[in-house]
């Protein structure tokens, strides 16, 4: 409505929201700005032109799959298979009434029992087909055929992608030859060029596409440059839903969509709900420096490794894949801004990117590395040598040979002095690196641990928002905990190693449930059994917390790694504000709990209820004896927006001092690391690690450096000489309200060889 109430004066916005609210009664629907606009049209208050303007240009629209009536039986022949995917298969076809040769993209299998399918694939050409613009391929239209199968058709491209012509770029370096006219770096920025316009269009008409990589563009052999495939493209600030037609219990929501490659770090931190265009300008970046260096911009040999890297942001310096060519200083630039670790220090929209290659191409200062100095005269002396001339070549040589004699004389010692502060800079740059490369593998971590409980919450929000199954099944691997009566255990239940799970009785097996004081059973029978519906989740969850392939070992081994050896998450619940939970693993016998205990009632619950994303408490002890722990909670909410509940997962410190506190050459060089709270306190520190792994003695203490607590309240990261001479790095993490804190000698952080007596 805002979009549309642009095209208006300021005077008219609230006129337009009246008639829209009742256009919207009359015919009782919830949403149709589409209509609405055409219906502006034909009571004559809306001109032809603005009709047209409007239309091109309003935020693309979905339908509900449920209202989806296509038309039966096909126009098309199809001829050839051309290629296919997961969902979908691609046909060579002929229009027999146009006589024109087309493209045929059909769902795979028949549309029965298939609606996430289906959704899917009607919202992919829902959305190309409203992207009307030159480099985005144009849809025909969409049908079922007499088999039930849905497909659409498009205009066929003859040509080649993107993918394709970086390596015959490549091959031309391989077999020495001269780059002909087509594949220079300028020809290949300006086949670029239209890609950038048209995600700036479809950004600009509410859509990111998250799946941009060299494959996915195409080029056409007239010229034309296509982007394609656009099947996991949507809204910006959609939320995407689990369709109830999808097994919940095996729905691993915080999954990564896309192509890990070309992900931007949000995006490969899972966070899908909260990506915009510039998700979608990170991957162009990606791209681009493909298209400069003839390389991927991340390496690795695993998708886990790269997986790890996007989501840090890591990637290769931009360097040619021949060393003896270079990427120019500005293109480096502009890749390095789109590439951003924060997506608040990329460019501020796509056309702002495209712009600043067009002024690379046309010689001009880029706004990524603007020209300064003698680098500024330098480029105005380039594009007007006849003017520089003119002004008198002969004085400016004059000058410059006067100064040349004065700079001669002191030329010796400002080289030692640079040098050396050079070489001090560069020290200092490598232990930031290093600081900062093990701060990013913490927010790697604990990202993936974002991902985890929004999962559970995606689960959560589908099966506490439907009619739970009426047998009685579901339940059966639940149990009551009746507080003032002991519970008795299942017979998969058995007494855990204190290591690994603080004692007790535990199951792998099963969750147990629990019944707040005063809450009678029958009435929240129904939640008992949509709760019943998490034990998958609850149960993966902690496995997917030691590695995403913990699924897929032996039950045997499983078992050992939760039960014995301990996984990095040691609790995975969810609370509904009726009084009932649910918890995995199942534990008996381990908590010493009041009769009144009410999970409701407790601080943690109420801090965490009722608040939207992802919350995170204070490090605490935990009481089943499993030492330090921080939890992670999110709020799950009914269809109307009120609230349901909660789900949570216990995160164990262990994992995280024994793994990632210490970076391994600053450890070697002597110096502490330290974890900080908001506050200033000490959570861990790298030479008390056993009192923090028992926590029987763990508290939080404020930290002796006074200087160094108001210097990190001051800026994000840096570095400063503490009183007694040691030198102090930090930098915030980005996931939890922590600071990573590394003090040492700082000869030895800096890798400067000991003095010699």
């Amino acid at each position: 409505m805002e979009q549309l109430q642009a095209f208006f004066p300021p005077a008219r916005h609230a006129d337009i929201a009246a008639l829209y609210g009742r256009y919207l009664r009359d015919r009782r629907v919830d949403e149709d700005v589409e209509g609405f606009i055409i219906h502006l049209h034909d009571d004559g208050l809306l001109a032809p032109e603005a009709l047209r303007d409007i239309l091109a240009h309003h935020e693309v629209t979905l339908s509900d799959v449920r209202n989806f009536e296509p038309a039966h039986g096909t126009p098309y022949r199809l001829v050839s298979g051309l290629g296919e995917g997961a969902m979908g298969e691609v046909f060579l076809a002929r229009d027999p009434t146009l006589l024109r040769t087309v493209a045929v993209k059909r769902l795979k299998g028949n549309l029965k029992g298939r609606p996430a399918l289906l959704r899917r694939f009607i919202t992919e050409a829902q959305i190309t087909a409203q992207l009307d613009h030159p480099a985005i391929v144009p849809i025909y239209g969409i049908q079922v055929d007499g088999e039930g199968r849905v497909s659409y058709a498009m205009k066929f491209v003859l040509g080649k992608t993107l993918k394709d012509y970086i390596r015959e770029t490549r091959a031309l370096y391989d077999e020495g030859k001269p780059l002909d006219e087509d594949h220079t770096l300028r020809a290949r920025i300006e086949a670029f060029l239209p890609v950038i316009a048209a995600m700036d269009y479809a950004h600009r008409r509410g859509i990111i596409h998250r799946d941009l990589k060299p494959e996915n563009i195409m080029l056409g052999s007239f010229g034309e440059v296509l982007v394609m495939d656009w099947g996991i493209a949507r809204p910006i600030g959609r939320r995407e839903r689990v369709t109830s037609g999808e097994s919940v219990e095996n729905t691993r929501a915080g999954t990564l969509i896309g192509t890990p490659y070309y992900m931007s770090p949000e995006q490969a931190q899972g966070l899908t709900e909260d990506l915009d265009d510039k998700s979608d300008q990170y991957a162009l970046g990606l791209i681009l420096y493909e298209i400069a260096t003839l390389h991927r911009a991340i390496a690795g040999e695993t998708q886990l490794e790269v997986v790890t890297k996007a989501a840090s942001g890591v990637r290769d310096a931009v360097v040619h894949s021949y060393p003896k060519r270079k990427v120019p200083r500005e293109l480096v630039a502009i890749i390095e801004k789109a590439t951003a670790l924060r997506p608040e220090d990329r460019y501020p929209d796509t056309d702002a990117f495209g712009d600043d290659l067009r002024r690379l191409l046309r010689d001009e200062s880029v706004h990524a590395d603007p020209d300064r100095g003698l680098r500024k005269v330098k480029r105005w002396v380039g594009r007007n040598r006849g003017t520089a001339m003119a002004l008198g070549f002969g004085s400016v040589l004059a000058f410059a040979l006067i100064g040349a004699f004065f700079l001669w004389q002191g030329a010796v010692a400002l080289r030692h002095e640079r040098e050396a502060a050079y070489q001090r800079e560069q020290q200092f740059q490598t232990l930031m690196s290093r600081v900062n490369g093990q701060a990013s593998q913490m927010n790697t971590d604990l990202s993936r641990f974002e991902r985890l409980v929004h999962g559970i919450a995606t689960v959560a929000d589908e099966v506490l928002n439907e009619d739970p199954p009426e047998a009685p099944e579901p339940i059966v691997y639940t149990y009551y905990v009746d507080h003032m009566v002991p519970a008795t255990p299942p017979a998969t239940a058995h007494p855990a190693p204190a290591p690994a799970r603080g004692g007790g009785v535990v199951s792998f097996d099963e969750p147990d449930m629990s019944l707040a004081p005063g809450v009678d059973a029958a009435k929240v029978m129904k939640r008992a059994r949509q709760l019943a519906r998490l034990r998958k989740v609850l149960k993966d969850t902690l496995l997917w917390s030691h590695s995403d392939d913990t699924t897929f070992l032996p039950e045997a081994e499983q078992r050992r790694l939760v039960m014995e050896v301990g996984v990095p998450l040691v609790w995975s619940y969810a609370v509904v504000d009726e009084g009932l939970s649910i918890g995995y693993p199942g534990t008996w016998k381990l908590l010493d709990l009041d009769e009144d205990y009410d999970v409701r009632k407790m601080e943690w619950y109420r801090n965490f209820a009722r608040k939207r994303g992802i919350n995170w408490s204070t490090a605490g002890v935990d009481e089943g004896g499993l030492g330090i722990v921080m939890t992670l909670a999110e709020s799950v909410w009914d269809d109307d927006g009120g609230y349901i509940g909660l789900v949570a997962i216990d995160m164990t410190l262990r994992y995280f001092i024994d793994n990632l506190l210490e970076q391994p050459e600053l450890a070697r060089a002597g110096a502490e690391s330290l974890i900080l709270d908001e506050l200033g306190r000490v959570i861990v520190r790298s030479t008390q690690k056993e009192e923090a792994r028992d926590a029987k003695s763990w508290k939080l203490v404020l930290y002796d450096q006074a200087r160094l607590l108001d210097a990190v309240k001051a800026q994000r990261s840096g570095h400063i000489t503490l009183d007694d001479g040691r030198l102090a790095v930090w930098t915030h993490l980005d996931t939890v309200a922590w600071v990573y804190v590394v003090v040492g000698e700082a000869k030895a952080m800096l890798g400067e060889p000991p003095a010699v007596d």
